[in-house]
């Protein structure tokens, strides 16, 4: 017996006009091509120093909130368990963070950055703050403070 064909769509429905969507009026595509834009050039930048987008995240976290859990962590990267705790296991090959149980919780862990984490934190930070002054050249700090209050409603809308 042999395969048949594919069934294609009705006629009608092959000529049916796109949906109504126009992708550079959606504000959710540019900050998707924010995003990619800025980890791919941070990504290069960061290669030197061997270091990647997902360690700065981590980093950055850290270095506000030393001893922080593993749950908090992943909330303020925005990065899934699995992916955390890979990056992790890495960091910590690294002698970038280090990790041990909280007192008053041994099933809970805390994790914090490492001094050499702290030196290199201090090291790649120009770099980091360079691509940032990159993406809002032309940003007058009006409008970037209006905008960091712009995003932070979103994100507390999106709270679940």
């Amino acid at each position: 017996m042999t395969p048949s064909a594919p069934q294609q769509p009705p006629r009608r429905e092959r000529e049916a006009a796109p949906a109504p969507f126009r992708l550079e009026r959606h504000l959710f595509y540019y900050f998707t091509q924010i995003l990619a834009r800025r980890q791919r050039a941070l990504n290069l930048e960061l290669r030197r120093f061997g270091l990647d987008y997902s360690r700065w995240r981590v980093m950055a976290v850290l270095n506000e909130h030393a001893g922080c859990s593993m749950q908090l962590l992943a909330e303020l990267t925005s990065v899934d368990r699995t992916t955390l705790t890979h990056t992790l296991r890495l960091m910590e090959g690294e002698a970038l963070i280090a990790r041990q149980a909280r007192a008053s919780d041994r099933r809970s862990v805390e994790v914090s950055l490492t001094l050499y984490g702290r030196k290199t934190l201090k090291q790649i930070l120009p770099t980091v703050l360079a691509q940032t002054e990159r993406a809002f050249a032309g940003f007058g700090a009006a409008e970037i403070e209006r905008l960091r209050r712009q995003l932070a409603r979103m994100v507390d809308n999106l709270k679940a």
